[in-house]
């Protein structure tokens, strides 16, 4: 089991709604909701994706899978910033990028691929953690990126004996992304769990239950403020946001119209025939 810290909140966060009529497409949803510097979580229904979520499940009291298996950083109404794991990772651009990539929020549109999203606000004035986390393409000292990927695919791939890599406290990258951003504007993502376990699941947590905690930061930076500061500065606020969840529990779905895998019976059934 991971270490982690409980919330002393006792109830959600109201501020983190769902969206009951939410619109057809996920593009549309996030023009709506997306302002740069807010955190983007999503939810996706492939193999790969399904792992991450189970891969999360120790973060949760329930031990459920994740809603979540792609974290973000809004750059604008259509784009974002992350670490791919799995497609669209682009392996040629990780060593002069620190394998950050900059992607289109319409190659995510679809919500049979994509089925849950959410977009949270951690902060004011966020705009200089979306500049955190493009200078850090060039800052691998800062945090290594690759180091964290690796692990990472081999576990969604299933090579070897690889583990779940969150119980040998290496976060998921885009998370970790996001967390070293926030966290050179002097804002922790996620009190609940060391920074170097971050993930989604641990941003949604402290979105929905640290609240108390941003409000205290919030007013610790607001003092700050008075005694002198520029007003350049991110400033932390109680989390706010909105998220469609349309397939709560993680499964496995094929595409429209694309072949199903067929039981292991019959792939031996029909290997004897071509063997005839």
């Amino acid at each position: 089991m991971l270490t982690t810290r409980q919330s002393g909140a006792v109830k959600r966060n109201e501020k983190v709604m769902d969206v009951r009529d939410p619109p057809a497409a996920n593009a549309a949803f996030y023009t709506e909701h997306a302002r740069p510097g807010s955190v983007l979580l999503m939810g996706g229904n492939n193999v790969v994706h399904f792992r991450l979520r189970v891969a999360q499940s120790h973060l949760r009291r329930d031990l459920l899978p994740s809603f979540w298996s792609l974290a973000g950083l809004v750059v604008s109404k259509t784009a974002f910033l992350t670490v791919p794991i799995g497609s669209p990772l682009q392996p040629d651009s990780v060593p002069q990028t620190n394998a950050i990539q900059e992607c289109a929020i319409a190659d995510f549109d679809d919500p049979k691929r994509f089925p849950n999203i959410a977009l949270l606000s951690f902060a004011d004035r966020a705009g200089v953690i979306v500049d955190n986390a493009r200078r850090l393409r060039g800052q691998r000292g800062a945090i290594d990126l690759p180091h964290l990927l690796v692990p990472w695919l081999a576990f969604a791939w299933g090579v070897g004996t690889s583990g779940n890599p969150l119980l040998q406290n290496l976060g998921m990258p885009a998370a970790g992304m996001i967390e070293t951003a926030f966290g050179m504007a002097g804002i922790e993502l996620t009190p609940g769990v060391a920074s170097a376990t971050s993930c989604p699941e641990a941003i949604w947590q402290s979105a929905l239950w640290w609240h108390e905690y941003y409000e205290r930061t919030a007013s610790v930076q607001m003092t700050g403020a008075a005694a002198g500061d520029t007003g350049t500065d991110a400033m932390a606020k109680r989390p706010e946001g909105r998220y469609v969840t349309r397939q709560p529990a993680a499964a496995v779905t094929t595409e429209e119209g694309a072949p199903k895998p067929a039981p292991p019976a019959a792939r031996a059934t029909a290997s004897r025939r071509r063997k005839r």
